[in-house]
This record gives C-alpha cells, structure tokens and sequence, in this order.
C-alpha cells in the first residue's frame, strides 16, 4: 500500500514551494533584463547568449513550481490546493518536462563549451558553429519527449507538480488499484530512459569535460623551473590561470549539483525501499526551485571574478598617478614580455607579492590577439619575440 503524505506534509507540498519559486523567477528575470537591456552588446559573446538561453528555461520553470498544487484536477487526493483539470494539469506537466531537461543539458553545455574555448584559445570564430547544436538540442531533444508522454497519458499529479506520474498514485506497485493514466510496461520502459538519459546529462558528459579540460591544462602547462626570464614569467601567469579555469568551470557544475543532489537521493531512497521519503522529497523540490538564484548568483560572481596575476617592477620615476592609470589599462601580452625584459631576475618574488588583477571568465575569455589570457593558454606563444 502506497503511504501518503501527512496533513502538514501536504500543506508543505502545496506552499513550501511558492517563495523559492518568486525568487527564481525573478532572478532569472532580472539576468535577462541584464543581458537583453542593461548590457546587450554581451550578447556578442557566446557564453551570454547560452547563460540567457539557460535563464529563458528557468523563467517558464519557475512559473509552473510556483502554480504547484493549483493545476492539479480537483479533488486529486492528498494534495491541498488542487483547483485545475487536466488540461491544466497536463500543460504543466509538458512545460515541466521540457524545461526539467533543458536546465541541466545547458548547464552540462557550459562544460563542453568551456572545453571547445581553451582548446581554441577563445577564438570563438573556431568553434562557433557548435552553438546553434546546443539551442536546437534543448529544444528539439525535449520536445518530442514531453510529446510522447502527454499522448500516452503519462503526465499526473506528482508531488507538488503534474509530472511523469501514474494515476492514481502508486497504481503499478499495488495490484488491488488499477491505473486509470499511465503506468504501462512500455510507458514505465521510457520513463527508464528519460532517468537514465537526465543522469547522464548531469552527472556524467560534464564531468568528462571536465577531465579533458583538466588534460588540456597539464599538456599546456611546464614546468617553470626549467624556464627562465621571459618564459618563466609567462609560464608562471599561464599556470595560474589554467588553474583558474577548472575551478570557474567546475563552480557551474556543483552549483547545479548542490540544488539537485536532495532531489535524486530522495528519488533513491524511492527506489530501493519503494516509498516516498515526503521530508526528503519536498527539500529537494525546494532546492530544485531554488536554482534561479543559483545560478543567477554564480554568473555575476563570475563576471565579478578577477584572477590576480604577478606584473614586474614599473620604470623608474613612474609617479603613483601613472600605475594608478597603469592598473585600470589593458595590459596586453607584449607589455608583460617588455616588463619582463626589464625585471631583475632576483626580483620575481618580490614582484608576485605585489601583484595586480586582471579579469579572466573560463567561459567569456578575450579575443583579442594582445590578450593576456589567450596567448598564456597557448603554450607556443612564448616562443615569439
């Protein structure tokens, strides 16, 4: 016999989740605004556009954890709050299917992309052609699955949203209840595959960019022992900042992780006992709704970010006015190589110890031929004069 919630249970399912859904929504709404009216020419760079992309999901995402309960056909048991039909109940369902997978395929996305920039040096001339497969796939992955479940009547009230459910609750696991929706052998069959494909989005395809990004960084990184002068310099500012990249690229990943991990041990804790922990079950819904601000939190952290890298001794007579001027300027690779050339050798402890910082996004590195960031990654660059 299936357990059901418990009255506070129920009102939890029905309202706990309301507040982290406004907050998600209006999160993800105030990055929109940012990219598609505070600051629109960011939207020349790749990465911007696939953070809106994300942000465009989160919106219809948080709107139907926020409606909950209230699509729910009337008198749906256990649940408070149920107002709708099924035609509501159904469309909630749908949006929540294909938003539930977009989210993560674009933030497993970000991986990959992060990936194909390093690779490339951020030339996004090189690997552009890679973006229109990562916005076609969002859509046209998820929405013939949300589709097919929708005909074969597999989308019911779930926990606190119609989602891939059969109908009544529990049906497949107790043969003195017929299923009235859903719950077929080739319907569950799917639903296996749906779970095991979201897995894999999320918990495998980033880590393995990861770990080739990681290959990328060892290959491209010597030892500055073995260096001297100019290269040293540039071999030590190029391992600081590759180190960088994992840690930025891996902060996306386990932000994502951290709002979904209650989700799937609750779905676990499902599986192997064949009962619903609803405690469980409704943090990890909460966490999951609360992932608008997460990652709304994460890219302006991002954009935020500077990487401080060592800069040598400034000429003679330059006045605290000029490195002042010097600080906020662009420096670019042949300034750092000059410098080089007139630091002291016995002098690079000192000058690390003063460093200064320089902006650097894994994901929205510069273009420009002069750029720090670019030529550190390529571990030919410092072979030129």
């Amino acid at each position: 016999m299936t357990v059901q919630p418990n009255e506070t249970q129920q009102r939890a399912i029905a309202y706990a989740i309301k507040p982290l859904a406004i907050l998600s929504f209006l999160s993800a709404s105030y990055v929109v605004y940012h990219l598609l009216i505070q600051k629109r020419e960011k939207l020349k760079r790749m990465y911007h556009r696939i953070i809106l992309g994300i942000n465009i999901y989160v919106l219809p995402y948080a709107i139907t954890d926020f409606v909950g309960t209230w699509a729910m056909p009337v008198g749906t048991p256990y649940r408070v709050g149920a107002a709708g039909n099924q035609g509501t109940c159904i469309a909630q369902g749908f949006i929540q299917i294909i938003c539930a997978a977009a989210v993560p395929y674009y933030y497993s996305s970000l991986s990959v992309f992060s990936c194909f920039a390093v690779r490339n040096s951020f030339k996004e001339e090189n690997y552009r052609h890679i973006e229109k497969w990562i916005h076609l796939g969002a859509i046209f992955v998820t929405l013939p699955i949300a589709i097919m479940f929708a005909t074969r009547e597999s989308i019911n009230p779930g926990i606190s949203v119609c989602y891939l459910a059969e109908y009544p609750n529990g049906c497949v696991d107790d043969p003195n209840v017929p299923c009235e929706r859903g719950g077929d052998s080739l319907t569950s069959s799917i639903e296996t595959i749906y779970g095991a494909a979201f897995a894999i989005i999320t918990f495998i395809i980033p880590p393995a960019a990861l770990l080739y990004l990681q290959g990328i960084i060892k290959s491209g990184t010597r030892d500055t022992n073995r260096s001297v002068g100019k290269k040293k310099l540039i071999e030590s500012l190029r391992k600081r900042a590759l180190k960088n990249l994992t840690a930025q690229s891996g902060l996306y990943l386990l932000s994502f992780w951290s709002t979904q991990a209650l989700g799937y041990i609750s779905f676990g804790y499902h599986l192997i006992t064949g009962k619903w922990s609803y405690s469980l079950a409704i943090a990890g819904i909460c966490c999951s709704s609360f992932q608008g601000v997460v990652l709304m939190l994460v890219y302006f952290r991002l954009e935020a970010k500077e990487d401080a890298v060592a800069v040598c001794d400034l000429p003679e007579g330059e006045t605290e006015d000029g490195q002042r001027a010097k600080a906020n300027a662009k420096v670019t690779v042949a300034d750092i190589r000059e410098a080089a050339k007139n630091t002291k050798p016995r002098s690079w402890r000192s000058s690390l110890s003063s460093s200064r910082r320089y902006p650097f996004n894994i994901f929205d590195g510069q273009v420009d031929e002069s750029s720090p960031w670019a030529k550190f990654l390529n571990p030919d660059s410092d072979s030129e004069d």
